[in-house]
């Protein structure tokens, strides 16, 4: 007589899927911290398990210390942490909540705070203008959203038009940068190149003027990914 417990398949599949998106996270935390995108407890990643779940990070954890296991879930429909916790989600989960209800392509969101991105914007200096080819490459457009104080409902008014319309890099001036993606690869690839076109915008201006890339070759760029 077979006595194997009657596994469930489906529980199974859902439980591994929330453990390795919980692994990437805590990988990609790791990788914003050791690249000098955020300090300290600054910064926060998400990542979309299902319609109504994700995974965030808590609030004031060190990236660079994140585990796997640190990872909160959080339901969108109810506003409320999974499980019996006191710890809390990030203080912008207001923005992450928005991003995936309004964006079902977007699986994986990070904040960070770059600081040669953040650098510029606190000296008025715009991203939104196309420098370097692989902003149109790898992310379509840099968007400047402004100033909002952060945590509170003001970044999510900032954030609504741009996101709504597909953009996927956004500047909180003074703030940092709001990345977005259909993995949280991709999420992270347009972090790194916001900041590097940043940075060499910033060396550019202590050089020289800086030049943009005329509209046919921004044209041009556009017919080899779209």
């Amino acid at each position: 007589m077979n006595t194997r417990p009657q596994w469930r398949p489906q529980w199974t599949i859902e439980m591994k899927i929330e453990k390795e998106i919980r692994e990437e996270i805590a990988a990609y935390g790791g990788l914003v911290y050791a690249q000098g995108l955020a300090s300290g407890a600054s910064g926060n990643l998400s990542a979309r398990v299902d319609e109504d779940y994700i995974l965030v990070t808590p609030s004031g954890c060190h990236k660079g210390m994140l585990h796997a296991a640190d990872l909160l879930l959080y339901n969108m429909k109810t506003c409320q942490t999974a499980g019996e916790t006191k710890i809390k989600p990030s203080s912008e989960i207001r923005m992450h909540t928005y991003v995936y209800r309004h964006r079902p392509d977007v699986q994986a969101v990070i904040h960070a705070h770059p600081p040669y991105v953040v650098a510029l914007s606190v000296a008025g200096i715009s991203l939104a203008e196309v420098v370097l080819p692989e902003v149109v490459l790898a992310i379509g457009a840099i968007v400047d959203c402004g100033y909002a104080t952060p945590t509170t409902e003001d970044v999510v008014q900032v954030m609504k038009q741009p996101v709504q319309e597909g953009r996927n890099a956004l500047i909180l001036a003074r703030h940092g940068s709001v990345t977005l993606g259909k993995t949280m690869q991709e999420a992270f690839c347009r972090l790194e190149t916001v900041e590097h076109v940043a940075k060499v915008t910033a060396i550019a201006r202590s050089i020289g003027k800086v030049s943009i890339l005329p509209q046919e070759e921004i044209d041009q760029l556009k017919k080899l990914v779209f």
